[in-house]
């Protein structure tokens, strides 16, 4: 069962890759490498590697998710410029 759950998480984290790699929304990408990011968490945790695992969410999840969501909002969200009023 343990093994089982290791393979669905891996599977996950290669479709959540894909997904943010192919999508042109760029919201859906930045909660896709949160999804990402939060399931390599769980891995390292499952593997027995506590530190590793805390330390991944707390500057994966915290920290560059924060810059991606700057550069989202200063990107106005990856709409074209004839779709926002300046």
């Amino acid at each position: 069962m343990y093994e089982i759950a290791l393979y669905v998480i891996e599977v996950l984290i290669v479709l959540l890759a894909a997904y943010a790699a192919i999508t042109r929304n760029l919201a859906y990408a930045i909660l896709s490498l949160l999804g990402i990011s939060v399931l390599v968490a769980i891995l390292f945790y499952m593997l027995g590697a506590v530190f590793v695992s805390v330390v991944q969410l707390a500057v994966f999840s915290g920290a560059v998710i924060i810059m991606f969501i700057f550069v989202f909002v200063m990107t106005k969200g990856g709409v074209p410029r004839d779709e926002y009023e300046e």
